[in-house]
């Protein structure tokens, strides 16, 4: 009795090596621009020179995982933006969310009445 010995091919998990270091270089840096945010003032929260910043944004250098971290908090958005291929951030969804936050702040602190207004002027609309 033979047994053929097969080798088992599983699928790789992606680890940071696998990840595209130009890719999220450029996501970084079209985001701090979008929030008209500087390399230095990223590299001062980051406590970093900030060379390594526009090292990082041009892809000669690779962020750590901690870095990334710290950047996407910087930038406020998910660690996902930068490393998914597939997700694209829409600064217009962005622009129009604050914007209802700024409403509903707003209504807050309003009474019943002008809510009442309020709501009936929108159905207008």
């Amino acid at each position: 009795m033979y047994f053929k010995i097969t080798k088992v091919h599983r699928k790789r998990r992606k680890n940071m090596t696998d990840l595209n270091f130009q890719t999220i270089g450029r996501k970084i840096k079209e985001r701090r621009k979008d929030l008209h945010i500087t390399q230095e003032a990223i590299a001062n929260y980051l406590d970093i020179n900030p060379s390594h910043i526009s090292n990082i944004e041009c892809g000669r250098a690779n962020p750590s995982l901690t870095i990334l971290v710290k950047i996407a908090n910087y930038l406020e958005c998910s660690v996902d933006f930068f490393i998914s291929q597939e997700y694209t951030f829409d600064a217009s969804r962005q622009k129009t969310s604050s914007l209802d936050e700024k409403i509903m702040e707003k209504l807050k602190y309003s009474d019943s009445d002008k809510k009442l207004k309020i709501l009936q002027m929108i159905d207008i609309l």
